[in-house]
């Protein structure tokens, strides 16, 4: 490729690169959050896991309660079989032996009522920071709804004027040589959606727009004659620019 016609289609090129490189910046905007909507969702997640863990430890505090209760209640119903076979004991020796077993488990119950106190305690705690959780989490979902609302028609808007640039991308790369395309659509893949450059005169030099290298003659003369040709630094595809 090179003359007049190698010229137009580089030029053709780079007009290409230019609606491919608003469709990429559309289709980042896109896909990017609103930092406004960003932070909310931030806490919101912030105070799901609070809640979360929040409702484990009350879980765990519930069942070590309620361990402590069934104990409580195992050992009332041992002491009162203990002072009804006491008053049945047939001798002074075995009076004895059922109240040494009755104080031992009054002696218990009594531990795990201590025990239990500040369980009772922390469950309080822990029922009232989740109350606190819970209605800051409901006083901000209704915004988190709203902003995501917001968001999604953003989205659809952006994606509208994807589509029309997408159609105008279309008509455009029809112009274009089918191995010119396909070359340059490979080195944009490749370097980072720019796949064509301009060759820039610097004093007496020619650099690469792409990566700023000073370009050998006989380089910087094949992209004069508009030959198809890429930079031996980053392989970009090189354009004389406009006259």
């Amino acid at each position: 490729m090179g003359g007049v016609n190698g010229a137009e289609a580089l030029r053709a090129l780079h007009a290409l690169q230019e609606k491919d490189l608003e469709i990429d910046r559309l289709q980042k905007e896109a896909e990017t959050l609103p930092e406004d909507l960003l932070a909310l969702k931030a806490r919101v997640e912030a105070l799901e896991a609070e809640l979360m863990a929040l409702l484990e430890r009350q879980a765990e505090l519930r069942k070590a309660y309620a361990r402590h209760s069934l104990d409580i209640e195992d050992l009332a119903a041992k002491e009162k079989q203990a002072e009804a076979e006491q008053r049945q004991a047939q001798s002074a020796r075995e009076q004895t032996q059922y109240e040494n077993r009755i104080q031992q488990i009054k002696d218990r119950i009594r531990e795990l009522l201590e025990l239990s106190t500040p369980i009772m305690e922390a469950m309080e705690e822990v029922e009232a920071a989740i109350a606190r959780v819970e209605e800051v989490l409901t006083g901000l979902k209704p915004r988190l709804e709203e902003l995501l609302r917001e968001n999604a028609e953003r989205v659809e808007a952006l994606k509208g004027e994807i589509l029309k640039l997408q159609g105008e991308r279309e008509a455009m790369a029809q112009g274009i040589p089918a191995p010119v395309l396909k070359e340059y659509e490979a080195i944009r893949r490749a370097k980072r959606g720019t796949g064509v450059v301009r060759m820039l005169p610097k004093g007496q030099v020619f650099r690469c727009e792409g990566c700023n290298v000073v370009l050998p003659t006989h380089v910087a003369q094949k992209v004069i004659q508009a030959h198809l040709t890429r930079c031996p630094s980053c392989g970009r595809l090189l354009w004389k620019g406009e006259a």
